[in-house]
């Protein structure tokens, strides 16, 4: 049997019961599809959708939103249709009613463990496990939780790229909620690079054309550096960007082989373009004003070319600013978060 291929629900995967996985169900002591996706075979039979909403597994890790703070629980916004409940309990410490505000309160960012779902979707949270903390700096992206998988690649394959080549901080929810952490300029690449691994799911070898895609996007903020990636040929919304790459290093190596010409025609011109030179100040003026005017327009192009060497920022200034104000902003979705942590326990992101 095929063991990765699109199925329909309703779909018979295998006649042996014990091979049912998620996605799929049991009836008849046969294994069916129970939702529209790919099937894989690892061990198990499962299928994983091609879209729809997050419906959380025990053990899942998650990046939920603070709405609701009562006596003895705190309501998260986990990207489901059913909200989690982490009760008083779940916390590393006793917190006394009173003191529950202290410690979440809403619109707080919080990454949380799945502990258990029941047949009624309540949906019981953790906070004790050891990767679970509260985020208080950083941006989060939503992705659909169905391309989860993809993101995060064949044994971590994926992730691990996009770590490295951005050397941004990356946590991937398994509810669809990214977190990241690193430079401006970093987040704003690698927020594209997600996006193009939502949308480009199906393609293969899409590890290595979002290698690509990184390395072209920080070769055009810092065109001075060395490009070493290669430019795929490929029909991505930046391709005509990537032409316009290849055009610009086409001319610099052109200026670099005609370099060592001029130079040496520079020389063997020299004394012929100070005999014309010399020839058109007799006519004009006397030897000792040519020499005044001389010096007067050495002065003058000394002047204008002095700032040439101060290297300027390669960011508007419009973005600056609009960045500046993002870094301001406590929303939830795509934002900063950048004020202090709050207390001294599992908050050191």
């Amino acid at each position: 049997m095929d063991t990765k291929k699109i199925v329909i629900p309703g779909e018979l995967l295998s006649d042996d019961s014990s091979l049912s996985g998620s996605g799929t169900y049991v009836s008849g002591g046969k294994v069916y599809a129970s939702v529209c996706g790919l099937l894989i075979q690892k061990g198990k039979l499962s299928v994983h959708p091609l879209s729809g909403p997050y419906l959380p597994k025990k053990n899942d890790l998650v990046i939920g939103y603070v709405t609701v703070v009562t006596s003895s629980n705190w309501i998260f916004d986990i990207g489901c249709p059913y909200e989690g409940l982490l009760h008083v309990t779940e916390y590393p410490i006793r917190v006394p009613s009173e003191e529950m505000q202290n410690h979440f309160t809403i619109g707080d960012t919080v990454l949380l463990k799945v502990t258990d779902v029941n047949a009624e979707m309540k949906i019981e949270l953790t906070y004790k496990d050891s990767a679970c903390r509260k985020l208080t700096r950083g941006r989060l992206v939503d992705v659909s939780s169905s391309k989860i998988s993809r993101i995060i690649g064949r044994s971590g394959a994926m992730i691990s790229m996009l770590k490295a080549k951005t050397r941004c901080d990356i946590f991937v929810g398994g509810n669809g909620r990214i977190w990241m952490d690193g430079s401006s300029e970093s987040m704003d690449i690698l927020m594209g690079a997600l996006k193009k691994i939502e949308a480009e799911a199906h393609v293969s070898g899409l590890t290595d054309l979002t290698a690509a895609y990184i390395d072209k996007q920080y070769k055009l903020l810092n065109p001075e550096t060395d490009f070493i990636a290669d430019i795929p040929a490929e029909g991505t919304d930046s391709e005509n960007l990537s032409a316009q790459v290849k055009s610009a290093l086409k001319k610099k190596n052109d200026s670099l082989k005609s370099g060592g010409k001029k130079e040496r025609k520079g020389k063997q011109s020299t004394k012929s373009a100070d005999t014309v030179a010399a020839d058109t100040v007799a006519d004009t003026a006397t030897a000792a004003a040519a020499d005044n005017a001389a010096l007067a327009s050495v002065g003058s192009k000394a002047t204008k070319t002095t700032p040439v060497s101060v290297q300027k920022s390669k960011v508007p200034k419009n973005k600056a600013q609009s960045v500046s104000v993002s870094e301001n902003c406590t929303c939830f979705n795509s934002v900063f978060f950048t004020h202090p942590p709050a207390g001294g326990d599992k908050s050191d992101r």
